[in-house]
């Protein structure tokens, strides 16, 4: 079996559009994924058992000291649905 019609240039331009079209389409589809695992990741670094380790120590020094740290509050502690409720 003779391979040359599959080797026509005849066909090259089609071969080339349909593999620049499918990376094309390939990196539409997997960008925004890979930016929201990027996202994910940075998010999943607030609960490694070091950066939780670190919170529950500047809560409990802003407990036994009575004054607030020097640093503001991190946004997931003021979100924490099992911290103290403030006393109003």
């Amino acid at each position: 079996m003779d391979a040359s019609p599959l080797f026509n240039p005849e066909y090259l331009p089609v071969i080339v559009a349909t593999l620049v079209g499918f990376g094309a389409l390939a990196a539409l589809l997997l960008v925004p994924i890979s930016r929201f695992l990027d996202r994910e990741q940075e998010v999943a670094q607030d609960w490694t058992p070091e950066a939780v380790a670190e919170r529950i120590r500047k809560r409990q020094r802003t407990a036994t000291n009575g004054t607030p740290s020097s640093e503001p509050p991190d946004s997931s502690e003021q979100d924490d649905p099992d911290a103290p409720a403030a006393a109003s």
